[in-house]
């Protein structure tokens, strides 16, 4: 099946964007909603509300799965496949007394220590990618959208390196070049090996203020903790590196619908063409 993966920064606009595809009848996994629920209580117990800002960490609100069940159905990710490892791992200071995980305590620990971060990411990653793995084979659409919000990882972890980009047009797509894939950039894309599974990268990006203030307008994090996320995810300049097509969700909804649709008539017809 035709795959896009779709990612961005925390605060960008990813799930924004997925629910314009999703209104378009494309089928949409989130690796957020799968991580979730691999980290819920118990299977068929559905999280209390969805992730905010496309980060499973982050304090919470309405729930959505752009139609894909969380459990019984399509491709369901088992709830508490992974709580026991997290917990022997991390210890009793990440869970709650009624044996829930304490997410603003993990998300506290792996965001202030990088060794952390890439414990969890080594429980977490090959099980989230195995179920996107169960849907896609699952769905007939003529093609689908992956929301990966670490589709891209720093190679490097200085604070705010590589974080400068000049892409601040008001809602701008723009397209890479037929040919250049991205298969050119693998030293980029994270080690959990989405890479074989996608045919293009679509990237939503705006200015790192925009970010910030989306993110605690929505969340009631800190700024200081908001930062410390963005400083642990790859920069900016990184992202659109990989880009095969680039939204910058900085103008109004009705030019970003604007713009899904347009990519939509694309994606149908890179969809349907012979490969080359």
């Amino acid at each position: 099946m035709f795959t896009v993966g779709l990612t961005g920064g925390i605060g960008s606009g990813k799930s924004t964007v997925a629910d314009c595809f999703a209104a378009l009848g494309v089928p949409v996994i989130d690796t957020d909603v799968i991580a979730r629920d691999l980290t819920a209580p118990a299977r068929g117990t559905p999280p209390d509300a969805r992730p905010a800002g496309g980060a499973w960490l982050l304090p919470t609100c309405r729930l959505y799965n752009h139609g894909l069940p969380l459990a019984g159905g399509l491709g369901a990710a088992p709830g508490g496949a992974v709580l026991e490892e997290i917990r022997a791992v991390f210890g009793e200071a990440v869970m709650q007394a009624d044996g829930t995980l304490d997410r603003a305590a993990l998300r506290r620990r792996v965001f202030s220590d990088s060794a952390a971060r890439r414990q969890l990411e080594a429980i977490l990653h090959p099980r989230i990618r195995q179920v996107v793995g169960d849907r896609l084979a699952m769905l007939t659409a003529p093609y689908a959208l992956v929301v990966i919000p670490l589709l891209v990882q720093r190679q490097d972890h200085p604070q705010g390196a590589g974080r400068g980009c000049k892409a601040d047009k008001s809602a701008t797509t723009t397209h890479r070049p037929k040919g250049e894939r991205l298969a050119a950039y693998p030293s980029r894309v994270e080690t959990g090996g989405y890479r074989d599974m996608l045919n293009r990268v679509l990237v939503v990006d705006c200015p790192e203020d925009v970010q910030i203030a989306r993110v605690m307008a929505r969340s009631g994090l800190e700024q200081d903790e908001i930062q410390a996320i963005l400083a642990a995810q790859a920069g900016r300049a990184e992202r659109l590196a990989v880009a095969d097509d680039i939204i910058v969700n900085t103008a109004t909804p009705e030019a970003l619908r604007a713009e899904v649709a347009a990519l939509h008539q694309r994606y149908l017809a890179l969809a349907a063409a012979p490969p080359p």
